[in-house]
């Protein structure tokens, strides 16, 4: 498990997968859920959920889209 996630953060085609479509669908999924709690009534969960794992998928998303930026500038 640990090599095919390592083969995973050294290629671009990956990154590009983790960075652009996996996490950044997972935040948007999350959000939607949070914000539907919020809006009915089960605001603390629903809160809880709008802020931690909806800015970890958007972090998470984010470094994997400044690596796979550094890997193809490694490349040329």
């Amino acid at each position: 498990m640990k090599d095919s996630l390592a083969a995973l953060k050294k290629s671009s085609e990956g990154l590009f997968v983790i960075g652009y479509m996996l996490f950044p669908l997972l935040a948007l999924a999350v959000a939607v859920l949070g914000f539907f709690l919020v809006l009915g009534g089960h605001r603390i969960f629903g809160v809880i959920l709008l802020l931690l794992p909806t800015q970890l998928f958007i972090f998470i998303a984010y470094w994997a889209i400044t690596q796979r930026k550094k890997l193809l500038a490694s490349q040329d």
